[in-house]
């Protein structure tokens, strides 16, 4: 089995820890618990620190201060649907500053009517930031984010897309 590498940082919006596989990375996790979490689901892995792990964590730290609207490290979806993975590969084309509905989101991928199952794969998002689901909206207000609207409303500040 291939190691898996960590790397962490302390943000505006707390501890955001990176997880990277020998293909990229592969998972963004908010808080310690979460991550301690993870790490006992991975049945005794090899975990180290640093690797591509470590880049993207130096990335996040120039997002957060606002000098870098677009992620460049190398990133890996193993896991998700055919579904989910659409939605995912849609949500990279949102530009950095802008946001879109569930409901756009949809039409864009040819589901219509599928609004609440894009939010739902939205929500299933393993790399929250990096692929910015941060950036979709209900039609009538903010919606929901996995790591918590508090944290929802920081990125879309740091972009400009919210006041």
């Amino acid at each position: 089995m291939s190691d898996i590498s960590y790397s962490s940082i302390v943000t505006r919006v707390g501890q955001v820890f990176v997880i990277a596989g020998p293909k990229g990375v592969n998972r963004i996790i908010f808080g310690e618990i979460p991550f301690r979490d993870y790490l006992e689901s991975l049945n005794g892995a090899r975990v180290v620190e640093g690797g591509e792990a470590a880049k993207m964590a130096a990335e996040l730290e120039l997002y957060f201060h606002g000098k870098l609207t677009k992620f460049k490290t190398g990133i890996d979806l193993p896991e998700g649907t055919p579904f989910q993975k659409a939605v995912w590969k849609k949500l990279l084309d949102v530009p950095y500053g802008k946001v879109t509905t569930y409901r756009e989101l949809a039409e864009s991928i040819g589901r219509p009517g599928a609004a609440r199952a894009v939010g739902n794969a939205v929500g299933a998002n393993p790399l929250p930031i990096v692929i910015p689901c941060h950036r979709v909206l209900a039609s009538k207000g903010l919606g929901g984010y996995s790591g918590g609207i508090g944290i929802k409303k920081d990125l879309l500040t740091i972009e400009g897309a919210l006041s």
